[in-house]
């Protein structure tokens, strides 16, 4: 039975005819496009302030971002001009006594409310098409647009504030300018920094991926960074050509250390991971389902996975350097595409020191060799040895630095001191670069490290997929809000019957701000996930709760007013 028809138990008169019908949603049409297309214009020029303030964008860049913004603005605005025509066209009826007349014909105030009813159903429709498709991408496009110009946003960004967070690693600066483009290489970018220091992070065992302490330092008069733009995705390679550079750590080797900074050129080349990224809010119902359904996909939980994979292929090769050692021959080697490098220590003692093997010379001094074609290149000997290996599982190598404190170099009958840094690529073996293969459940299984890393990776996969839900909540609220909240405002409309309908459109501002309070907030709340997902309790019930309850709240307060429009 129709709500509508002259015998249902809901309506006290008959249904409106055909012609009134339409002649009042034309009416809530002219204006709810009205008023959608200047708030929209409005929300967009708004969201235009951010970027242009702190990112420096051209005039082209704006213009890409006004027509990126739109889309998602024009959603946000379609609920608000509902509401708005609503109150206005029900507003004017009720002042000019048409909602009388209605009433005296035996019209029912739900009958009266088909129109806005019908408003409502297209702008939820119109609004659940938006979000799940033309938002996440119109928005991953306008933040692409900021980012397609790392070079002057880095330059922007340090001569407003002094410093860039790229990644893992921090850039300050006490001002940066743009060089000229390299005609050879016109994707390339470079920014000259006057003064840089770059601090590196990393995350200590058994932290949260978000906690991140310093771990090194590098320090220069000037320096010039070069940017290339990976073609696959909006990552970037970042290569820092030092002048006068040093490197040293922020913790040193021992307490009666006096290690100091060790001169270096060249910092990277490191990933500028992507600034748009896998998150939730970019990516419409398709991919975030898919997410879901396969969380290791995500690159937040490749992200923790690579890093497992990077440090077990480091720690195992640091393994095979250590067995050397301690072999009878009291040597390990270590292989570059053209060279053997062998460091013997007899009687040495050894200790890893912040992922990095640290050797330190017994009754002799550490001797260092570097043979090429069967010829020795270098040779020299040291009271102290530090190897770093930083793993690449793509390319089945690594990244080895060397680091010989007070280094005796001979050179013919003459022997000169100084440290000595050779860094180079060098092959993994076989065993070890087979880790790459090594999966998500693997890890999370807690088969292959204890129970503290997998919780880390279990903490990543938990926390994408309560992103995942909650972002499905949040825009299936918000669709039905754009239904519910037309009841209240053709309400309110008919009830201010002194057309003083713009207090009417305050009045029911009130639920639909109260509506967005709680979607955000439920959000978040859904998203907040504990650091130790598998004990702790899970925030879902009470987020998911929140976000719905400003619809209940809005479908409640409908039925009151209806209810006593009826009444009288």
């Amino acid at each position: 039975m129709s709500w509508f028809a002259p015998n249902s138990p809901y309506a006290s008169g008959r249904a409106m005819s055909r012609t009134l019908f339409w002649y009042v949603f034309k009416d809530l049409a002219r204006i709810f496009l009205m008023a959608s297309g200047a708030l929209a214009g409005i929300m967009s020029f708004g969201a235009l302030l951010r970027p242009l303030t702190q990112n420096g964008l051209d005039g082209y860049q704006v213009l890409l971002l006004l027509r990126y913004f739109t889309p998602a603005m024009s959603t946000y605005s379609l609920p608000v001009a509902a509401l708005f025509a609503t109150t206005v066209v029900y507003g004017r009826m009720s002042a000019d006594n048409e909602i009388t007349a209605c009433r005296a014909s035996g019209i029912s105030f739900l009958a009266m409310t088909g129109p806005a009813m019908l408003l409502g159903t297209l702008v939820a429709v119109a609004s659940m098409y938006l979000l799940c498709f033309t938002v996440p991408n119109a928005t991953m496009k306008g933040e692409a647009v900021v980012y397609s110009n790392l070079a002057k946003l880095i330059a922007h960004q340090i001569e407003e504030t002094h410093q860039t967070g790229l990644g893992d690693f921090t850039v300050y600066a006490e001002d940066a300018t743009l060089p000229e483009s390299n005609a050879d290489h016109p994707e390339d970018q470079a920014v000259v920094l006057r003064g840089p220091l770059i601090f590196t992070y990393e995350t200590p065992p058994g932290m949260p991926a978000y906690y991140r302490v310093p771990k090194s330092i590098w320090s220069a008069s000037k320096a010039t960074a070069h940017i290339r733009q990976n073609t696959d995705d909006q990552s970037a390679a970042l290569t820092v050509d030092l002048d006068n550079g040093v490197t040293f750590p922020r913790k040193f080797m021992g307490a009666k250390s006096t290690e100091g900074g060790v001169a270096t050129a060249q910092f990277g080349p490191v990933q500028i991971p992507s600034p748009v990224g896998q998150k939730t809010k970019f990516m419409n119902i398709y991919d975030l389902k898919t997410l879901q359904a396969d969380p290791s996909r995500g690159d937040q939980v490749k992200s923790v996975l690579n890093q497992f994979i990077k440090q077990d292929q480091a720690q195992a090769r640091i393994a095979q350097l250590v067995a050397g050692l301690d072999s009878p021959a009291a040597r390990c080697d270590l292989r570059s595409a053209d060279s053997i490098y062998s460091i013997t220590a007899e009687g040495c003692t050894h200790k890893i020191v912040n992922d990095a093997l640290v050797i330190t010379a017994g009754a002799k001094p550490i001797q260092f060799r570097q043979e090429s074609s069967g010829q020795v290149r270098l040779s020299a000997t040291g009271p102290m040895c530090k190897i770093t290996i930083d793993s690449q599982p793509d390319f089945d190598q690594a990244r080895v630095s060397l680091e010989i404190k007070d280094a005796l170099v001979e050179s013919g009958d003459t022997a000169t001191q100084t440290p000595l840094t050779p860094n180079f690529t060098e092959p993994l073996p076989a065993e070890i670069a087979a880790y790459k293969n090594r999966t998500y459940e693997q890890y999370l299984s807690g088969n292959i490290r204890d129970a503290k890393a997998s919780e880390k990776l279990l903490f990543a996969k938990t926390d994408l997929v309560n992103h995942i839900i909650g972002e499905l909540y949040a825009r299936a609220a918000f669709v039905v809000s754009c239904l519910l909240l037309v009841l209240i405002g053709s309400s309110l409309g008919m009830m201010f019957r002194s057309g003083n309908f713009l207090t009417a459109f305050a009045v029911s501002v009130i639920p639909a701000m109260l509506s967005t309070v709680l979607i955000v907030t439920g959000q978040h709340t859904v998203e907040g996930t504990p650091l130790h997902p598998a004990t702790d309790p899970s925030p879902l019930a009470l987020g998911i709760s929140i976000i719905w309850s400003g619809n209940a709240i809005i479908c409640l307060t409908a039925i009151v007013l209806l209810a006593r429009l009826q009444r009288k």
